[in-house]
């Protein structure tokens, strides 16, 4: 095999072994979010490159989340519903049925209208997001 051939071959497989090489480029961001002062305890967390190209994110479990991103400064988008009580109705089968009603306990200014953002680099990011009901 000439020289140059095995080269690219070389290099071929190790660029569909590292992933031509982007691993080192991707952020790993985990962090917490609490929102007036408490862990959210199950909710959503969505990251969207500021000029809309990509997006990823993660659950929140127990206030805490963690997900991969490439480098760049990104809007975050944070949801969670809380309870709003229970009420009755029908079921399909005519008998009354007990459901949990829920709402959204993060004001529409971290989800909807995300005010929020953050500068994602490469290696490890931690983000600490207190998030509150006063703007």
């Amino acid at each position: 095999m000439k020289p140059a051939l095995r080269f690219a071959v070389c290099f071929g497989v190790c660029a569909i072994i590292t992933g031509c090489g982007g691993g080192d480029s991707e952020g790993d961001v985990s962090g917490t979010v609490t929102f007036d002062g408490q862990p959210i305890p199950r909710g959503s967390i969505v990251f969207v490159k500021t000029d809309g190209s990509v997006r990823g994110g993660g659950v929140i479990k127990d206030g805490g989340f963690q997900t991969k991103l490439q480098p760049g400064t990104y809007k975050v988008e944070v949801s969670a519903s809380k309870s709003a009580g229970k009420r009755t109705q029908k079921g399909f089968d005519g008998k009354d049925e007990v459901i949990e009603l829920t709402e959204e306990m993060v004001p529409e200014w971290y989800n909807k209208k995300t005010e929020l953002t953050e500068e994602i680099k490469p290696g490890r990011n931690t983000l600490k997001l207190d998030l509150t009901q006063k703007k």
